[in-house]
């Protein structure tokens, strides 16, 4: 698996299945409406070519999950997070591609747990983080156990 905060823009139509028309979304609803009324609602915005998640107000960040498949890299996940507070990154949304979910298909991949393992590296990297926030969850984990 690779990740990448960047999606070429030809790519518009996968992201916004993956994040706006998922076919599981209706069992996270409650903790996506939740994170919808305190953080903003998501949009896909066109940065040149390429494409970011953001939310009006908010400085988010946009991190992509790929799995190599043949010749080309499939989009496997997306989540959205941001700095909430001085010691905090949120996860305020995120996505597997239905096939790539534990309950559905490719159990191996572990690509929400690979996902997460990433963001762990990057909150590790920002200076005074020591909390990560799930969003759909409603649970802070502390630091040393992210």
């Amino acid at each position: 698996m690779t990740f990448s905060s960047s999606l070429p823009a030809a790519r518009r139509e996968e992201l916004e299945t993956l994040m706006f028309f998922h076919p599981q979304q209706g069992e996270h609803e409650s903790g996506i409406n939740a994170s919808i009324l305190s953080y903003g609602f998501p949009k896909i915005i066109v940065d040149e070519d390429r494409l970011r998640i953001g939310i009006e107000g908010r400085e988010v960040q946009t991190l992509y999950a790929f799995l190599q498949r043949g010749q080309q890299k499939e989009l496997a996940g997306v989540v959205v997070y941001t700095r909430t507070d001085d010691d905090t990154l949120a996860l305020l949304h995120m996505a597997v591609k239905p096939e790539y979910s534990y309950s559905v298909g490719y159990r191996n991949e572990l690509v929400l747990i690979r996902i997460l393992a990433q963001v762990r590296s990057i909150a590790k990297r920002i200076k005074g983080i020591k909390r990560l926030s799930i969003a759909y969850a409603g649970l802070i984990v502390p630091r040393a156990t992210v």
